[in-house]
């Protein structure tokens, strides 16, 4: 894994608002982004992200809807 990924700069920014206990449609639909962006790696991450991506994509109506 990239040690960029990991860099102080990466890091999220402080939270101004309470978390909502679930996603939006919106943070659901650019996370399933990121999974599928990591999950086309051939590796053990990139099998994680492609597993993870189809359950989300299961659970997430589509962007189209």
């Amino acid at each position: 894994m990239d040690d960029d990924l990991l860099a102080a700069d990466c890091a999220m920014p402080e939270l101004t608002e309470p978390r909502l206990a679930l996603f939006t449609l919106s943070e659901a639909h650019e996370l399933l982004d990121v999974l599928h962006h990591f999950g086309a790696a051939e590796h053990d991450w990139g099998a994680q992200a492609r597993h993870f991506a189809a359950e989300l994509a299961a659970r997430v109506p589509s962007r189209d809807a």
